[in-house]
């Protein structure tokens, strides 16, 4: 996936480009983001610290306070003073009523939106301890613990809330952080400061110090000095000019005095003056609260200001670098658009020329419009960038495949046109040829002679198509047509006459129907190509079978044959090639009776289609428009004609012959090779015979042609013959002599001839 993704291969343009020219704000935007957010946490930070002094500072130290006051009671309670346990009750009070108001303020919605995770760490200790502030006081109220005990598990509680208060101080500004420290120190050295008078006043109202508490003492004074030189380090010049009149007051001298003779072990303990002591401690204590509450008052008006000119520089450098980012970003998507659209256009342009323009030019082309390369594509325009260049190129591109094209269509308009004019020429004299063939055979009168014109004439029919090839080719039509319809069963046999081997052809008798004339030389045309196929593709022993029959949606002509197939993936390309005729291709002349079929049938709406035989060979169905078919009573134009010699064969064959459809062969060109021209004869001798002997039932009802006969006695005169008479005569002699020749073969058990002379057809009734 990491591949595929970074390989761009399913981008668009428009991600490409919008990718390149926003990728370097990515890493712009996302500093921006980091350096505001870096500067905006201190800002809010400062804000809340209000806030955090509020719900967690302010409840916390006025526990702390009362936590500091139970203390002192609750030691002088375990020493006996007078007094002590009904101030401890009241003490105790005051304790839960600040316990109380600590707990509803840091358990609230607000203190929980306002806590980090420091802080919610410290207040889940100073919970804890709290919990065991009952069994403190349990213990103080059994006598259980001495007084230095007491005030190690009162200390232990208040420690942990100092260590709240550090959380909730902290501050991103160096010097807030630095005041907020010290006004935490000032805090802890108070604390220290509390511990020592509260040991100190419960050992003198319980009328002596032991050596332990002494100890702890001398500890605590220690701690508290150090504390307080640490924390008044960093003082305010203001705060320590206070601090300075606190250590040279009278009341700090003289508690400093006895703190002295206290630490001074080789002595015994002092003696303490419990008034003077107390007044002492108060006075300085509470100049140290004082001083502590200077410091923390200035310290929280000082954040306001702090955070006012961290949120002014945000403002400043912030603002600025939005404005440029917004600027960039405005800059990049313009010039991305600009890229992306010049880029469609061209893909548009691209698209239409591939889809729209090139394919009307070259169908234009091929419907034999004229084309102005000028016209068809635009001149090349400035060139200002490199998409300018590629336009220019494209229509370059384009100019170069509309000029091909159009010299492609040049060359073949000037390709058709020779087919077309040897076409033409080839007919032209093959229609003088028959024509002189007709004369020829009316003159002659020898049998023999008049069987080799009648082969003459039947291979000038073929070449005469042969010829119209070459003008379907050229896309016309053949000059060859009829006003009027004519049977449908001349018009197979007209087909069956320009094949070779007509008579290996058996037509099994239609429906009186006829064919329209338009259309009756492309259906002769394209049923012969299909039957010479038919035969030139199927062994020389079997009969290739054409049959017709009335469908609802036209006339189907089916021509079957015996022969070898085509495999499935050849009769589908020729099925298609038929459904839609290609161009022609010279590289494909081998399958030229193809294209011409194809031709044909698409000029009239003929469907032709291909499909195996259960015979082994291929069956061709030629399904001619219901439009083109007509009743056979109709007035119809005279048939195509068939040669006088294949009026008999056919009629034996189709009497005598096994109806076993056979297939059409593969659609190609007929063979080259003429049997007549290259072969050896494979007609057999004459037979002896007497006349009329094989001759079929219906020739021997034919009336016999006898000359007429002069009056006895009367001058010789030559009796008039019409030229009809004479042809018929001709046609009956050479018809008795092949039905001699078919008959012998047959007994004999040789070959028939491989081809039957045919008589030359007459000329057709020109087209209307």
């Amino acid at each position: 996936m990491p591949r595929r993704f970074f390989s761009q291969q399913s981008w668009s343009i428009r991600s490409r480009v919008m990718l390149l020219l926003l990728a370097p704000l990515v890493p712009l935007v996302g500093m921006w983001l980091l350096s505001t957010t870096a500067t905006l946490g201190p800002a809010t930070n400062l804000l809340d610290v209000k806030s955090g002094v509020d719900l967690f500072g302010t409840p916390a130290y006025e526990l702390v306070a009362e936590l500091q006051a139970e203390r002192a009671l609750s030691m002088r309670v375990v020493t006996g003073g007078p007094g002590a346990a009904t101030e401890l009750d009241t003490q105790r009070a005051e304790t839960d009523v600040a316990l109380g108001e600590f707990r509803r303020l840091t358990e609230s919605e607000d203190a929980e939106d306002e806590a980090s995770e420091l802080t919610r760490q410290h207040l889940a200790a100073v919970a804890k301890a709290l919990e065991e502030l009952p069994v403190g006081r349990a213990v103080v109220d059994t006598r259980q613990y001495d007084r230095v005990q007491i005030m190690r598990l009162y200390s232990g509680i208040i420690d942990k809330t100092f260590g709240l208060y550090g959380s909730v101080s902290g501050l991103d500004d160096h010097e807030l952080n630095r005041q907020a420290g010290t006004v935490i120190a000032l805090s802890e050295a108070r604390e220290l400061y509390a511990r020592e008078n509260s040991l100190v006043s419960a050992t003198i109202a319980g009328g002596g110090m032991s050596p332990a508490e002494r100890a702890e003492v001398v500890a605590l004074v220690g701690l508290q000095r150090r504390a307080h030189d640490t924390a008044t380090r960093y003082l305010h010049p203001d705060d320590a000019h206070r601090y300075d009149a606190i250590l040279e007051s009278a009341a700090y001298l003289r508690l400093r005095a006895v703190e002295d003779r206290l630490a001074d072990l080789g002595r015994p303990a002092p003696a303490i003056d419990p008034q003077q002591w107390t007044a002492d401690y108060g006075m300085v204590d509470g100049k140290l609260y004082d001083l502590e509450s200077a410091a923390a008052s200035r310290t929280i008006d000082a954040t306001m200001p702090a955070a006012t000119a961290i949120l002014v520089r945000l403002a400043l450098a912030g603002g600025v670098g939005l404005i440029v980012i917004v600027v960039l970003v405005l800059v990049s998507r313009r010039v991305a658009r600009s890229i992306i659209h010049r880029i469609n256009a061209l893909r548009t342009q691209a698209l239409h020329v591939a889809e729209h323009s090139l394919p009307d030019v070259v169908a234009r082309l091929r419907a034999g419009a004229d084309v102005d390369v000028d016209a068809e594509v635009r001149p090349p325009g400035a060139v200002e960038d490199e998409l300018n260049e590629l336009e220019n190129a494209f229509a370059q591109v384009q100019r170069t495949a509309v000029a091909s094209a159009v010299q492609e269509a040049t060359l073949r308009n000037g390709l058709n046109q020779v087919f077309l004019n040897i076409g033409r020429r080839s007919q032209v004299l093959l229609h003088r040829q028959l024509a002189l063939l007709d004369a020829m055979e009316r003159r002659v009168t020898d049998p023999q002679d008049l069987e080799d014109l009648y082969r003459v004439d039947h291979l000038g029919a073929r070449m005469r198509r042969h010829a119209e090839d070459l003008v379907i080719l050229a896309g016309a039509k053949p000059g060859r047509g009829w006003r009027h319809p004519v049977p449908l069963h001349d018009v197979m046999r007209s087909a069956v006459s320009e094949v070779e081997e007509f008579t290996r052809i058996t037509v099994v008798p239609t429906q009186e129907l006829a064919l329209r004339g338009r259309a009756v030389s492309d259906v002769i045309h394209l049923l012969a190509e299909l039957l010479e196929n038919a035969t030139a593709y199927s062994p020389r022993d079997t009969h290739v079978t054409v049959a017709g029959q009335l469908l609802p949606n036209g006339y189907a002509i089916e021509i079957e044959d015996r022969g070898v197939g085509m495999p499935a993936e050849a009769v589908d390309e020729a099925n298609r090639k038929l459904a839609d005729p290609p161009d022609f291709d010279p590289a494909h002349s081998s399958r030229l009776g193809l294209f011409v079929v194809a031709r044909l049938a698409d000029r009239h709406g003929i469907r032709v289609t291909l499909r195996p035989s259960p015979y082994g060979g291929l069956t061709a169905v030629v399904l001619l428009p219901r439009d083109l078919v007509v009743d056979g009573s109709a007035p119809a134009a005279p048939a195509p004609a068939v040669p006088s010699t294949l009026a008999t064969p056919l009629a034996a064959l189709t009497a005598g012959a096994a109806s076993t459809p056979v297939a059409v062969g593969a659609l190609t060109a007929p063979p080259t090779a003429d049997v007549l021209e290259g072969g050896p004869s494979t007609e057999a001798e004459l037979p002896v015979r007497a006349p009329q002997t094989h001759l079929a039932a219906p020739l021997r009802e034919e009336p016999l042609i006898v000359l007429d006969a002069a009056p006895v006695g009367s001058a010789p005169t030559a009796p008039p013959r019409a030229a009809e008479r004479t042809r018929n005569l001709l046609s009956s002699l050479l018809s008795g002599a092949h039905r001699g020749r078919v008959a012998a073969g047959v007994r004999t058990g040789s070959t028939p001839p491989a081809d039957t002379p045919t008589a030359a057809e007459p000329p057709e009734e020109p087209t209307s």
